[in-house]
């Protein structure tokens, strides 16, 4: 028998060997052909799921777009065949392919369940997952993976982008650029919205910036104006925009099938600002792993921690606010969807549910190489690296963070101990605070009203916002970093000291010099976009006005209430000042300039300026 079976195998495969030998020379052109009609299949494919799930469809439509998506899976099925063909080796081509196989496959389950709809199946569904629509369920499974295989396949054929001329500054803006108007003309949609909401251009746009710059900022409840596929279009938008330019390298990187240049490699890196490209292949793996096993703890933290009466219909929509207010929480968004933000009555009072929320906002802001630094012993463990010290800009971030931390908390409390903390109780007190203070670094939940905040409060909290968050994480502000550059070169200049030293390293005069003109180019845009703001909305007071443009240029989406009343160049105002604020101001600079100079050697002699 094993004589036989060998025999067998033996045939198959030099029936594969002169199978390749006659395709040899058809090769190059035929997966030419196919990465060119698979950009035309993803485009229809593209078009098949706007129209079916952004329009209200006819029958005649909807036969047409079911059309549309099964002209396409087939198409994808031959090529994946066409492809083992051409393939010299097959265990490499499905290792490489593994998931479009697995995607195919659950496509193919959902074919043959529609075709024969076996009631075992069905009973299985009702009895093991509660699934009360069996077919809807099976829809649903195909569509999740027919998008996920559209994304893989469209990331294969834009191999054509890596070629070029673009420096990573400017493929860092120009990704923000795309995914807020793809956003924008999303949102736009019919089904996106309630049925009798007519949602306007600029508001569109506002939504979609505030999304993808993880600001939460809105001129609309998202909750009253917005169906479940509208939330689920911001969801992600604060996913893409949390993650940044790291989704978009990855994109290029995981999902093409073709080697990363050396170009492209230098881009990866200098997005991440890791010193070499193996360092950033391994942030960026995981930057992945910790995003997405964070935000999954969250959710069931999140899950377990509602309020008894929080009225969700079922199980699927309490996992599903779950999984959005997880997501909102880490990238540093700031949406909810219950109106009144998590100062609704639902939730102003759930302590430990705006704990869990305080430490998703924590992790999610202070940076990803410092979660890495200091979970590293226990997620990403590696010989010989346990216990090992920190490094010095994972100890300036913690110190300053939670240095920022304890300050908030305490003279938040102290300010609204008989405002609006006056309804908690102490300990009550406590948490709100905390929630309040962290949140103030870029995330933008609310657990109290802001509207009755005393003024020294809104001023506390603007410092807080402007500061930030920390470097490669979801958060903005001018970041921790800077600031505690800026304190200690100030305490430097007071003793009289030229060189900063910390902890036996020098913080280099190139860091110093940066910081103070992020400090700088950040206090005029915010002075001049509150000018902007005075000018377009005289009528509103002049704290709100700049509590606002603060919130909107350090991405962070606390507001007073006047954000929905504001006027056209006010919204306006503040898109802009979302975008720069997230993309940074030295970034945008960087991008518009095509190529820097480098400095020359010669030095010209000190002259002696009177400063101060």
């Amino acid at each position: 028998m094993k004589i036989f079976s060998d025999n067998i195998i033996r045939r198959l495969r030099n029936f594969r060997e002169n199978v390749n030998i006659m395709l040899y020379d058809s090769k190059s052109r035929a997966m030419g052909a196919l990465d060119f009609l698979s950009i035309i299949a993803a485009l229809v494919g593209v078009a098949a799921l706007l129209f079916d799930h952004g329009f209200e469809n006819t029958e005649r439509n909807s036969a047409a777009i079911h059309f549309m998506f099964r002209s396409v899976i087939v198409f994808y099925y031959v090529k994946f065949f066409l492809g083992y063909l051409y393939s010299f080796s097959p265990k490499k081509y499905f290792r490489e392919y593994r998931v479009n196989g697995i995607l195919l496959g659950i496509i193919l389950c959902v074919l043959i369940y529609d075709a024969t709809s076996p009631v075992f199946v069905n009973d299985l569904l009702k009895t093991v997952l509660d699934v009360d629509n069996p077919r809807m369920f099976s829809v649903v499974v195909e569509q999740v993976s027919f998008v996920i295989l559209l994304i893989i396949e469209i990331g294969r054929a834009s191999s054509f982008l890596p070629s070029m001329q673009m420096s990573a500054q400017k493929l860092f803006v120009l990704s923000f650029v795309v995914l807020i108007l793809s956003g924008t003309g999303l949102l736009m949609l019919p089904k996106m919205t309630v049925e009798g909401v007519n949602l306007h251009f600029v508001d569109a746009l506002f939504t979609a910036t505030s999304a993808s710059c993880v600001t939460g900022l809105s001129t609309v409840d998202i909750a009253m104006y917005f169906t479940l596929r509208g939330q689920i279009i911001i969801m992600f938008l604060a996913q893409l925009g949390g993650l940044n330019i790291i989704t978009f390298a990855t994109f290029f990187l995981i999902l093409s099938k073709k080697s990363i240049g050396i170009k492209n490699q230098a881009l990866i890196k200098d997005s991440l600002d890791e010193r070499n490209f193996s360092d950033s292949m391994r942030l960026l793996k995981e930057i992945f792993y910790s995003t997405f096993i964070i935000e999954g703890v969250g959710a069931v933290l999140i899950f377990f921690n509602w309020s008894n009466n929080t009225p969700f219909l079922d199980f699927y929509q309490k996992a599903y606010y779950s999984v959005f207010h997880s997501i909102m929480a880490f990238n540093n968004a700031g949406f909810s969807l219950f109106e009144g933000n998590l100062f609704n009555f639902y939730c102003r009072n759930a302590y430990v549910l705006q704990f869990v929320i305080t430490a998703l906002i924590f992790l999610g802001g202070i940076g990803f190489p410092v979660i890495k630094d200091v979970l590293g012993d226990f997620f990403f463990k590696k010989k010989g690296r346990i216990n090992r010290k920190w490094a010095l800009n994972t100890r300036i971030v913690v110190f300053t963070s939670l240095a920022l931390i304890v300050i908030g908390t305490t003279f938040f409390m102290i300010f609204e101990w008989n405002s609006s903390l006056r309804d908690h109780p102490w300990g009550g007190k406590i948490i709100v605070s905390l929630f309040q203070a962290v949140t103030a670094r870029t995330a933008g939940f609310q657990s109290v009203d802001f509207s009755i905040l005393m003024n020294p409060t809104l001023i506390l909290l603007m410092m807080l916002m402007f500061i930030g968050a920390s470097p490669v994480s979801t958060g903005g502000g001018i970041k921790t970093t800077t600031f505690a550059v800026l304190v200690l070169s100030a305490i430097n200049t007071i003793k009289g000291r030229e060189r900063i030293n910390v902890e036996h390293s020098q913080i280099s005069n190139s860091a110093v010099l940066r910081a103070m003109t992020i400090l700088l180019f950040s206090a005029c845009f915010v002075i001049l976009g509150t000018i902007v703001l005075s000018f377009t909305d005289p009528d509103k007071e002049m704290i709100g006005l700049v509590f606002e443009q603060v919130s909107a240029f350090t991405t962070t989406g606390l507001s007073t209430g006047i954000t929905p009343d504001l006027s056209t160049g006010s919204k306006v105002t503040l898109i802009v000042s979302m975008f720069m604020g997230r993309i940074g101001l030295l970034t945008f600079g960087f991008a518009l300039i095509n190529k820097i100079k480098a400095e020359p050697d010669y030095k010209y002699p000190k002259a002696r300026i009177i400063v101060g």
